[in-house]
């Protein structure tokens, strides 16, 4: 019997856990290598990888040698990303392609994209010498830590991104999620150019790992696949905390100005964290249901009908236990629209919405979960994403699971949800 994970075929190579889907349809395939490391001090030189690596490799040692090293493989895209999941940092190599059977002369596609993949993880451009660590080139680091701290110093200029930024430091503060997804910009000048360095090999030898792949696959994947993931082993598999979930407490509050005509009000609230696919489930119909689009209360009730501001969404991160509500408004009506928005969950906690109202929040839910399969790249992020969950739901489980969710459910979500925190970035001529 075949061993299944989230609708994707389960095999085990070479210590690496290995997902694959074949697809025809698609006449190409995607593929992913991930490594997960705790959310630390070290995300300045983390964050920092995806933009060094993309300078070149041991056998192609610059961008333009790189770029004609995907050309050959008929413009393949190969890269590397970081995003954070709860209180981890996962690192991405990825890649994407023409399968060659859908070329001429049926080219080595995989190999090809394998050998690039190889060179990204394992034969960076890197320089030692006179026994100090390997390191990137300096003139490259010096190039791109500039332009991270330039990158850091600009969320400034887009207020809701900064009023955001300052909500969740403020409210996370001694918390690994306290820290910006840059790192932070004293941290990024306290750089060298080894660190970056040895942050990939700290992802490599201590990361927990999954390779995921979807697409045109031959036969012979695994076996082509084996290799590589042989010089990728982990010398000492690290170990992830659970993330932090702080008691209840009483809410803090947080106004400052800026040169700018329209406040930007962020509400961060703690929820239960999601432990289950059910859970999950409940915890995202609430918050549509609270402020997920047109049909949401925050839209008709706190834009629409009061006429309080201009915007207003709830989202959240379930794998931290955090929800955030975000409103462009008038300075002058920040404080109604506190007292609004929680005034509009206090009723889904109580359960006084109507049935029509959980019936279209659960329809645009579905909506855009049948878009899964319409793409490689949506269906591997779906599935890489319920492994680092550990939730072992296909598009159409996770369809089923929404359509289960009750109003007793919704209320239970929303019962679990307090605010911890109301950030107010105001215009100056408001701050008073």
């Amino acid at each position: 019997m075949v061993d299944r994970f989230a609708g994707f075929e389960r095999t085990e190579v070479n210590g690496w856990p290995v997902l694959t889907c074949r697809a025809d349809r698609f006449k190409t395939f995607r593929m992913a290598l991930l490594w997960r490391r705790p959310l630390d001090d070290s995300l300045a030189a983390r964050a920092l990888l995806p933009s060094l690596l993309q300078h070149g490799t041991a056998v192609w040692p610059d961008r333009p040698a790189l770029a004609r090293a995907k050309e050959r493989a008929f413009g393949a895209q190969v890269g590397s990303a970081l995003a954070r999941h709860a209180e981890s940092s996962v690192f991405w190599l990825h890649a994407d392609a023409v399968a060659g059977d859908f070329l001429p002369q049926r080219p080595d596609q995989l190999g090809q994209v394998l050998g690039l993949l190889e060179e990204y993880a394992l034969r960076p451009r890197l320089e030692s010498g006179n026994g100090a660590a390997e390191a990137f080139p300096v003139e490259v680091f010096e190039r791109e830590q500039s332009q991270a701290l330039a990158a850091a110093r600009a969320v400034f200029d887009d207020k809701a991104a900064y009023a955001r930024q300052q909500a969740i430091q403020a409210a996370c503060q001694g918390e690994p999620y306290g820290l910006p997804d840059h790192g932070g910009e004293d941290a990024i000048t306290a750089l060298d150019a080894a660190a970056p360095a040895s942050m990939l090999r700290d992802f490599r030898d201590h990361g927990e790992r999954v390779c995921v792949a979807m697409g045109v696959l031959p036969e012979d994947f695994h076996s082509a696949l084996a290799p590589l993931l042989g010089q990728l082993q982990a010398t000492e598999p690290g170990q992830l905390a659970a993330p932090t979930e702080p008691a209840q407490r009483e809410a803090r509050r947080m106004r400052e100005s800026a040169p700018m005509q329209q406040a930007k009000l962020v509400l961060v609230l703690r929820s239960a964290r999601a432990r289950s696919a059910d859970q999950l489930c409940a915890l995202q119909t609430c918050l549509s249901l609270w402020g997920g689009g047109p049909h949401s209360r925050l839209f008709r009730e706190v834009r629409e009908k009061k006429s309080l501001c201009y915007y207003a969404s709830a989202g959240g991160d379930p794998n931290k236990g955090l929800v955030m509500v975000q409103v462009g408004c008038e300075g002058g009506s920040v404080g109604a629209v506190v007292a609004e928005s929680m005034q509009q969950l206090t009723e889904l906690q109580e359960g006084r919405f109507e049935d029509a109202e959980l019936a279209t929040t659960k329809a645009s839910i579905d909506g855009s979960l049948q878009a899964v399969d319409d793409s490689p790249g949506s269906r591997l992020h779906f599935t890489t994403e319920q492994w680092l969950r550990g939730f072992d739901d296909d598009p159409m489980a996770r369809r089923q699971r929404f359509a289960r969710v009750t109003r007793e459910d919704v209320a239970d979500a929303a019962r679990s949800i307090w605010l911890d925190y109301d950030y107010a970035l105001l215009p100056e001529e408001a701050s008073s």
